[in-house]
């Protein structure tokens, strides 16, 4: 008892700075990235951190270093348990991101963000310092106006003009935000995409839907991709033959019913797509992997049913296509917003498939098909993972945690 309230003493001050309010709070910050103009790029960004909290940085992690070191931390490492050896809560225990997301979640009272969808527009300090982002505007068919970002390939330091550039567009899930899927937009132009990132109307930093407009994903995401070939200030930059399409949760699904009526697509890689009934397409004209989790929900782990749920969408593909499940993943596996659980190794799972896929079918790296067609360790040993490529079909299935086969 004593401990818990010593745990409340030590966050008190930032506590207290949360409830406060604006008159606290000092304007959220970006840095500059000044020499991608010298490479021929527009001006760029890096992602934004919010506003600095007016207690003292040495207090407040000096205060949660002390609450870190109170923190069960080999509980919180790993949950041991026959399914989900692994999973974790970890970066519970680093004092600086605690600080980090107290300070956007207090800032989130403030700055415009749409409380009622949760979730602060702060990505996570890692990846924002590892973008380079020309943030953009655009409006729908319908006339509301949505917001973007451009992440260039490289981090902007390479030459714009030395080659036209790959493109992938990245759709996000219900009630997020794009700063929320950052690392996943990182690894893609730190692999020389460019990549196009974007708000589906009445979520982040774009605008409600104005009179007649629908709210269609898809038809949104057609246009982000017009705008961004037609309009946009990369538009010179871009290879058009070469495009494609990430989605997670919500986006998934808007991924599944975009590859089939999209032409501008090559390839499509679909992160927790839900179910049958929320992806509806009537053709696969184009590669499309799946990717979801043991303990994918999607609003709680749902412990290895999901799977299960997911399956008969990969089964209506009949393109190249492939199932890749990650043992003990959550639905934050395909997300970077600080403190949610998954597994250790999701995110290595859901890099290492998705660009070998878009590696493959995009740029047709011969090594991409190698990562293919190899097992990840660390795939579900419950539910069987499938890559088929032309007449080569794959199976995984991992052997599952060493202590169930002692």
């Amino acid at each position: 008892m004593r401990s818990r309230f010593k745990l409340v003493y030590l966050l008190m001050p930032l506590l207290v700075w949360a409830c406060n309010g604006e008159n606290n709070s000092a304007p959220a910050t970006r840095n500059t990235i000044q020499s991608t103009e010298a490479f021929g790029w527009p001006a760029s960004v890096q992602g934004e951190n919010p506003p600095e909290s007016p207690v003292s940085n040495d207090d407040v992690l000096s205060q949660l270093g002390m609450v870190s070191d109170m923190l069960p931390r080999q509980q919180l490492a790993g949950v041991v348990d026959p399914i989900a050896l692994g999973y974790t809560l970890s970066d519970i225990t680093d004092p600086a991101l605690l600080e980090f997301q107290i300070r956007a979640m207090a800032a989130q009272l403030n700055d415009g963000s749409r409380i009622d969808q949760v979730f602060h527009w702060y990505g996570h300090p890692e990846n924002n310092q590892s973008v380079a982002l020309v943030p953009v505007e655009f409006q729908n068919r319908y006339g509301t106006r949505l917001h973007g970002e451009i992440v260039l390939p490289k981090r902007g330091q390479t030459e714009a003009t030395a080659q036209k550039y790959p493109v992938i567009l990245a759709l996000e899930g219900l009630n997020t935000n794009t700063a929320m899927y950052r690392w996943w937009h990182q690894l893609f132009a730190d692999a020389g995409y460019l990549v196009f990132a974007f708000d589906f109307s009445g979520q982040g930093r774009s605008a409600d839907e104005v009179q007649g407009d629908p709210g269609n994903n898809i038809e949104e995401a057609q246009d982000a991709l017009t705008y961004l070939l037609n309009n946009s200030p990369v538009r010179e930059f871009i290879d058009p033959a070469r495009i494609g399409v990430i989605g997670h949760s919500m986006g998934a699904i808007a991924t599944m019913g975009l590859q089939a009526v999209e032409p501008r697509l090559k390839a499509a890689v679909a992160a927790a797509p839900i179910s049958e009934i929320q992806s509806v397409f009537d053709k696969n004209p184009i590669p499309v992997m799946i990717q979801t989790g043991d303990h994918d929900g999607p609003i709680a782990p749902i412990v290895a049913v999901n799977p299960a749920v997911v399956r008969p969408v990969y089964d209506k593909l009949t393109s190249d296509r492939a199932f890749i499940v990650a043992d003990a993943a959550s639905h934050a596996q395909h997300t970077n917003y600080p403190l949610l659980p998954t597994s250790t190794w999701g995110r290595e799972i859901a890099a290492q498939y998705s660009l070998a896929w878009m590696n493959y079918h995009l740029l047709g790296n011969a090594e991409a098909l190698k990562v293919l067609q190899t097992a990840h360790p660390r795939l579900s040993y419950l539910w069987a993972s499938e890559v088929v490529i032309g007449q080569d079909k794959r199976v995984f299935k991992s052997a599952g945690p060493a202590l169930l086969s002692q």
